[in-house]
């Protein structure tokens, strides 16, 4: 709930006013910064995500690939993971797009003919009520994607630099 004290202002209250380095963002990656997170997977974009929030904290992202994730390579998502998503403010949207996951189902080799598989157990996926949101199906990528979103709307507007391969790092013992 939003309270507009001069009038509705038709604008996403999820962009934040950039701030900090966030103002005038430079394109180039440049020398020096406090934080380099190199790799724009889970790990890297939920940090720069986070990091985002903290304008005054030079943050940069790198990724060896060329562009954005397209392809998952890990497409089921724990609904302890949606509480995560819960606290970026994207849980609804990725739930309303992904398939939830109701029971599953194991499979093995046919002890009978082993080029067969049978299946074998068949649990509810939450028997144990540990979250109240569902475990999903949805592209790696799309994930990744709603992170990338909020650290370019964070005051700090982070955005991936991709096509850069991390070599090395050189920590200077003098300045702070």
């Amino acid at each position: 709930m939003q309270f507009h004290h001069n009038g509705y202002v038709s604008e996403d209250p999820r962009v934040l006013p950039a701030q900090g380095y966030g103002v005038d963002r430079a394109d180039e990656l440049p020398d020096e910064m406090d934080v380099l997170i190199v790799g724009s997977g889970p790990a890297g974009m939920i940090a720069a995500a986070q990091l985002s929030m903290f304008p005054n904290v030079n943050t940069r992202l790198i990724e060896r690939r060329p562009h954005r994730l397209k392809l998952g390579q890990a497409d089921g998502i724990q609904s302890r993971s949606v509480e995560t998503f819960q606290a970026f403010g994207f849980a609804t949207e990725i739930t309303d797009e992904a398939y939830e996951i109701t029971e599953m189902s194991f499979w093995n080799k046919d002890p009978q003919n082993p080029d067969n598989i049978v299946r074998g157990a068949r649990p509810l996926d939450d028997e144990f009520g540990i979250s109240e949101f569902p475990h999903l199906i949805v592209n790696q990528a799309r994930v990744l994607d709603y992170f990338a979103r909020f650290a370019k709307q964070g005051p700090a507007r982070i955005t991936p630099d991709y096509g850069w391969a991390f070599i090395g790092l050189e920590v200077s013992e003098e300045g702070e």
